[in-house]
């Protein structure tokens, strides 16, 4: 019987279930699950095994730290995401029994430390504090604890599946967060632990139109065009002038403050990057139009 929070992803519930357990879902948090399943033990007698206040599973996940020094004989820095802290502890176990001049940095979600939101699409990590097992090992192994927000979270997952065509899930994609936004101590090479894949279909493509946003691939502007034929085929002949491809074009005409003879225009404009933006709006005032960013 394996208990997950009822807001668990169903990448996981179902990949978990197809592996032939029986899953429960209780709770909103991953404390509440914990304590459903403690619950379980004591009424059925049946073995507890805890996701990260175990030495066995703090081992078994070490053999992680183990590869990494079999394989990347340069490596200066480890950058591991931490939630419960097993698999933090098991990797900076094992690197600092093989190679202890290997640094090794944990990447918490922001939003799941005190005074934080509550709430982080890391899922995978969305534990309120490591265990006391866990927290005794990381504040002897660990060179410095770091947070990421979930905004770079999403930036790196888009990061992460446009560069090297990986799907990462929120608590896998922390690493390359915190290495992205400068929050890695140390120079060398990095190795980042991507932890895991499972993110819902419906997740992901939020997380990726959020991204994307954020990278300003996408553009959403507002102006105004006389009412009267052609006038918008011209403002969108002006905007493929400057390479843009555009999504959508909304009208709005009724509950708007603007004059009898006009229309108010919205576009949403797919874009490189922040500069190209920049340079369609600067040309649509040079064109005459008064331009607005919504953002």
């Amino acid at each position: 019987m394996v208990f997950v929070p009822q807001d668990a992803p169903m990448a996981k519930v179902e990949a978990t279930r197809n592996y032939g357990a029986n899953v429960e879902m209780q709770g909103a948090r991953f404390e509440d699950a914990l304590v459903a399943a403690q619950g379980y033990v004591e009424e059925t007698g049946a073995t507890f095994v805890h996701p990260f206040e175990d030495q066995a599973v703090i081992a078994g996940q070490g053999t992680l730290g183990l590869e990494l020094a079999d394989q990347l004989p340069d490596l200066e820095t480890v950058v591991v995401p931490i939630g419960g802290g097993g698999l933090a502890a098991g990797i900076s176990l094992a690197l600092n029994a093989v190679r202890p001049g290997v640094r090794v940095v944990g990447v918490q979600a922001a939003g799941c430390l005190p005074g934080g939101s509550g709430f982080t699409i890391a899922d995978g990590i969305a534990v309120k504090e490591p265990g006391e097992l866990t927290m005794g090992i990381l504040e002897d192994t660990l060179e410095a604890r770091v947070s990421v927000s979930d905004e770079e979270i999403s930036t790196a997952i888009v990061l992460v599946l446009e560069r090297v065509k990986l799907v990462v899930e929120g608590a896998g994609a922390v690493g390359v967060a915190a290495l992205r936004e400068g929050r890695i101590p140390g120079d060398g090479p990095v190795a980042i632990v991507l932890s895991g894949g499972n993110i819902d279909a419906t997740l992901l493509i939020s997380v990726m139109r959020h991204g994307l946003t954020s990278a300003s691939r996408y553009l959403v502007v507002r102006t105004r065009v006389p009412d009267r034929p052609g006038e918008l085929i011209k403002l969108l002949d002006l905007v493929a002038q400057e390479r843009v491809n555009v999504l959508s074009v909304e009208h709005h005409r009724e509950g708007m403050a603007i004059s009898i003879a006009e229309t108010e225009v919205e576009l949403t404009l797919g874009m490189r990057d922040e500069e190209h933006c920049k340079s369609l709006l600067e040309a649509m005032r040079r064109w005459g139009y008064q331009v607005e960013r919504l953002r």
